[in-house]
């Protein structure tokens, strides 16, 4: 009898076991998934809705500044141009267009921005500003296109009528 009295306890110990770990496991399923709504219940007025990313890079040689920059508009330069290239070739949406330009000209602002942040000396405050006038009149350049994409009928068109603008050197 007492072999039978052991084994009915361990069972009884086990289901009592059983029962705290499922009780244990839906306290802890509640308590994460109340945490994952308390994301909406947060206020939203606190959080700025930024366009640009400001994801500007600071070097601390301005020669570097200088370099990273050149580089990275001239990529910007390309990538542009061969987005405009194909959308002339071929017809496009015209949201297509519009995303791949409002991006490039975020991209350009952080790229006048992190020359900005540049602090050049006296030697290379020349190739600042010339590479600073290089930034502004692209900015213009798409704006221009993205007045063009906005208000065309045919952009493969009226790209075509567009032109190139010169990469810089």
């Amino acid at each position: 009898m007492s072999a039978d009295k052991k084994e009915s306890d361990n069972t009884n110990n086990i289901k009592k076991i059983n029962k705290k770990g499922i009780i244990l496991t839906s306290i802890l399923v509640v308590g994460i998934i109340g945490a994952s709504f308390i994301v909406w219940f947060l206020p939203s007025e606190n959080l700025q809705n930024r366009e640009m990313s400001n994801m500007t890079i600071s070097f601390l040689d301005p020669n570097d500044t200088l370099t990273s920059v050149s580089s990275q508009f001239l990529l910007l330069q390309n990538e542009v141009q061969n987005q405009i290239n194909g959308a002339k070739v071929n017809d496009v949406n015209q949201t297509y267009i519009k995303d791949i330009i409002d991006v490039s000209i975020n991209q350009n602002n952080e790229l006048m921005q992190t020359l900005l942040n540049g602090h050049p000396n006296q030697s290379l405050m020349p190739k600042y500003v010339e590479l600073m006038n290089n930034l502004t009149a692209y900015s213009l350049y798409l704006l221009d296109v993205k007045n063009i994409t906005l208000n065309s009928l045919n952009i493969s068109h009226d790209l075509r009528n567009l032109g190139n603008i010169e990469v810089m050197p």
